[in-house]
């Protein structure tokens, strides 16, 4: 287990300072909302840490397998839903990586073990919105899945 703690401020309007071990960052709503846009929601915040997350998982995997990458990014998408709580409809990300001599099988068993295993961001989101992935390997499609948490467990 691990302890964290954040300590956010507010800074007029919408906006709010967030410290976590010394690393400052701001959040803010948008304009039509009565914010700034002096920096991300909360829910892009979000968003932003399950690509990181997983990201940091495929990468750990791959080095791991000896596998040298060039480049690994995650991107994501999502809509929210209507009304109140508003959350993540769906989230859908999409893993490009590149490098020579990575087996598409490598690529696939590390965002695998991520999306069923590993990551924590990932598992907490799923649990209210369904997340679904594609892979690229060299700018090509090599698989597809859902994240599966329950699965993992086995």
């Amino acid at each position: 287990m691990s302890h964290m703690e954040c300590q956010t401020k507010w800074t007029g309007g919408m906006g709010f300072s967030a410290q976590i071990r010394g690393h400052q960052f701001v959040m803010d709503a948008k304009n039509d909302v009565g914010g700034k846009d002096q920096g991300p929601t909360p829910k892009e915040v979000l968003l932003a840490s399950i690509c990181a997350c997983t990201g940091m998982d495929v990468a750990s995997i791959l080095t791991k397998m000896r596998v040298h990458m060039e480049s690994c990014d995650v991107n994501a998408q999502t809509d929210t839903t209507a009304g109140y709580p508003s959350i993540f409809q769906k989230v859908t990300l999409q893993y490009q990586l590149r490098g020579v001599d990575i087996k598409p099988e490598q690529v696939m068993k590390a965002v695998t073990l991520s999306m069923t295993k590993y990551c924590g961001v990932s598992a907490m989101v799923a649990k209210a919105s369904p997340m679904e992935y594609e892979v690229f390997l060299n700018g090509e499609k090599i698989g597809a899945g859902v994240a599966d948490f329950e699965s993992g467990k086995k």
